[in-house]
């Protein structure tokens, strides 16, 4: 269940942006319908770099979690500065905020795999994904909501940082098996130590 509420707060921010960043970035001055679609790609631009980014740092980390951790307060940070900043602040904001929850998703799938056991991680990754992913339905429609009762995108900014900061929360009380995994693949890798184990004799094993 913890997984499955982080999975719903990371798609919470992704929906959200992608059907509202247009609306958002038509609050700046001078903007058309061509000059939004570009801008509106700015926060995706960087987001790649991002991603980039952080998954070389995730192969050399041995724990994964405070990376989504820090992934998730860039988001949370971006998206409240958005929530109050002039317009073309936020859309900077927003770039970071992207940043942020587009590299949490990938980050995300590697503690079950390390924090599962074998058997049930096929099915577990199955509700994960299954439930997690009801949050791109309920990102636009709640933000669509939010906008239509108090006339601004403001609060909907702050509900997505909120969720992104209760999310990082919910990181810490995760498990990892970093140290049987560490077993199994030493035990895998060195067939010649084993064997010679087991050619020594009982006495000397004992």
């Amino acid at each position: 269940m913890l997984l499955c509420g982080i999975y719903f707060s990371v798609q919470l921010s992704i929906y959200a942006n992608t059907f509202w960043l247009p609306s958002i970035i038509k609050q700046i001055p001078g903007t058309t319908d061509l000059t939004v679609g570009f801008l509106s790609s700015i926060p995706w631009v960087c987001a790649v770099f991002a991603m980039y980014f952080a998954a070389k740092m995730q192969d050399k980390a041995k724990s994964k979690k405070p990376l989504l951790v820090a992934a998730l307060l860039v988001a949370a940070v971006g998206t409240f500065a958005a929530a109050i900043a002039s317009p073309v602040l936020a859309l900077v904001f927003l770039a970071v905020a992207a940043m942020g929850f587009k590299s949490a998703s990938p980050l995300f799938w590697t503690i079950p795999q390390s924090g599962l056991h074998p058997l049930v991680l096929a099915p577990a990754i199955a509700i994960i994904n299954s439930l997690g992913n009801l949050g791109g339905f309920v990102a636009p429609f709640g933000f669509g909501i939010i906008k239509e009762q108090t006339g601004s995108v403001v609060p909907g900014l702050f509900a997505l940082a909120a969720a992104s900061t209760i999310a990082a929360g919910l990181v810490y009380f995760l498990k990892e098996r970093r140290s049987g995994g560490d077993a199994v693949v030493d035990s895998a890798t060195s067939p010649t130590k084993a064997a010679e184990a087991n050619s020594q004799p009982v006495a000397a094993r004992a």
